[in-house]
C-alpha cells in the first residue's frame, strides 16, 4: 500500500489522540505489502520508536491516513474501561471522520511472555475487540491487529486475530524510514528522547532571564504607552517584530543568543500582533530557522513566558506534519501556562484530529498582520514537510 502518511500521537492520558499531517505527493510514496514491513515502518510514521503503545493506522484505498498512538493501559478486570475506553472512542472518531475504509492496529508491549498463549493476551485482545466494535458502528473495518514486544530487527510479531506470525526486518532499513530521513525528519529512539528536545536549561539560567524580564517589563509598558501617543502607534510592535526576525537570522547563522536577547524576545512575543505575524514563518523560507529559535526560547525562558515560543513551535510542527513534536510542544506550553489561549486552541484541534491544512489560514493571516505593521517577512516557500 502507498504510504504518504501523517501521524497522531498522545502524550496525555486524558487527551487520547494528537494529530499531524503531511502531503508529500507521489515522489515520496513507498509500498508496503507485508505485515512485518508495516510494523517496522511504525517508528518512521510516528517519528520515534513506541514502547508499550497502542498504534492505529487508518487506510483509505491504498493510502495511509492518520497514524495514532497512545500509551497502552492494561486492566486486570475483564473488559475495557477508563482511559483506554476514551482512547478507543477518540481513535474511532478520528478514523471515521477521516473516511478510513479500514484500520490496522499494532500493539507494542515488551511485557508479553516469549512463548505467549492466548490466555496471556486476553487483555490485549479485549482492547482490540472493543476497538472493532466502535469502528464497526461507524462503518469502518478493523482489518488486522498485530502484537509485537518491541519494534526492532528480529522481534517476533503475531496476529491477535488470526494465526499469522513473523519476524520483523530492520526498521532503520525500511523504505518509509528512508523517505522520512530524506524529508528531513528525525526518527528518535523513544518518545522520551523527543521530549528531551525541550528540556529546560538549568534553573539558575532561567532565573537570570526571569529577573531581566521583570526589570524590563515596566520600561516596556511605559514605552508602549508613549508609542500610542506618537504619530506611529504601531512603531513598538514593528520594532519588536523586526528584532525577533533579526535574531532568528542570527541564530540561524550560528550566533549565540544572550540572556538579555531572550528576555527581549519574551516581551516581544507577549504582543499578540507580533506573535500572530510570526505564525507566518511556518510557511516561509525561514521555517526551519524559526523552529530552532522557538526550541531555544522554549528551553531558556521561565514559566509562563516559555509558553509563547512553545505554542509557536506547536503550530509550526502541526502544520508541517510533525504531530508528535506538536503534541510535546503544546503539552509543555500548557504546563507553563494552562490558560494560554493559542496553545489550548491548537491542542484541541490536535486532539480532534483536525487536518493541518485547515490551520494554514493562521499563517496567511500572519502575513497580513506583518504587512499592516510595515514589516516584510521572508517569502513564502514550499511547505517543508515533517513526515512521509
Amino acid at each position: 500500500m502507498t504510504t504518504p502518511a501523517f501521524s497522531h500521537d498522545s502524550p496525555r492520558p486524558h487527551n487520547p489522540a494528537l494529530s499531524g499531517h503531511s502531503d508529500l505527493g507521489t515522489p515520496n510514496a513507498v509500498r508496503i505489502s507485508d505485515p512485518g514491513d508495516l510494523i517496522s515502518a511504525v517508528p518512521a510514521l510516528l517519528g520515534f520508536h513506541p514502547r508499550r503503545s497502542l498504534v492505529a493506522i487508518c487506510l483509505t484505498g491504498t493510502s495511509v491516513g492518520a497514524v495514532m498512538r497512545h500509551d497502552l493501559v492494561l486492566h486486570d478486570p475483564a473488559g475495557v474501561h477508563g482511559v483506554m475506553e476514551l482512547v478507543l472512542d477518540q481513535f474511532a472518531a478520528v478514523s471515521i471522520r477521516e473516511g478510513a475504509d479500514r484500520v490496522l492496529v499494532v500493539v507494542v508491549d515488551d511485557r508479553i511472555p516469549p512463548r505467549a498463549r492466548s490466555g496471556d493476551l486476553w487483555r490485549h485482545s479485549a482492547i482490540v475487540d472493543r476497538f472493532r466494535e466502535l469502528l464497526c458502528a461507524g462503518g469502518t473495518e478493523l482489518a488486522a491487529a498485530h502484537l509485537v514486544p518491541r519494534i526492532e530487527a528480529g522481534a517476533q510479531w503475531r496476529d491477535l486475530v488470526g494465526h499469522s506470525r513473523g519476524v520483523l526486518p530492520d526498521p532503520a532499513a525500511s523504505e518509509v524510514a528512508a523517505a522520512q530521513v530524506f524529508g528531513g525528519r528525525a526518527i528518535r529512539g523513544s518518545r522520551e528522547e523527543l521530549e528531551a528536545v525541550l528540556d529546560p536549561v538549568p534553573a539558575g539560567e532561567q532565573a537570570c532571564i526571569a529577573e531581566i524580564i521583570d526589570a524590563a517589563r515596566e520600561a516596556s509598558v511605559r514605552g508602549v504607552a508613549l508609542a500610542h501617543t506618537a504619530s506611529d502607534p504601531a512603531g513598538v510592535e514593528r520594532a519588536h517584530l523586526e528584532r525577533v526576525l533579526a535574531r532568528i537570522a542570527a541564530l540561524d547563522s550560528g550566533d549565540e543568543i544572550t540572556a538579555h536577547e531572550c528576555a527581549d524576545m519574551a516581551l516581544a512575543l507577549e504582543n499578540p500582533h507580533v506573535r500572530d505575524a510570526l505564525l507566518a514563518l511556518t510557511i516561509g523560507e525561514r521555517a526551519d530557522a524559526a523552529e530552532q529559535m522557538w526550541i531555544h526560547l522554549g528551553r531558556s525562558l521561565p514559566d509562563p513566558e516559555r509558553a509563547e515560543p512553545l505554542a509557536l513551535l506547536g503550530y509550526s510542527s502541526y502544520v508541517r506534519g510533525d504531530g508528535p513534536m506538536a503534541g510535546v510542544a503544546l503539552c509543555a506550553a500548557l504546563a507553563a501556562d494552562p490558560c494560554h489561549r493559542l496553545a489550548n486552541l491548537l491542542d484541541d484541534a490536535l486532539q480532534a484530529g483536525i487536518r493541518p491544512d485547515a490551520l494554514r489560514d493562521l499563517a496567511d493571516l500572519g502575513y497580513e498582520v506583518a504587512q499592516d505593521l510595515g514589516v516584510q517577512l521572508p517569502p513564502r516557500g514550499g511547505l517543508s514537510p515533517r513526515g512521509v
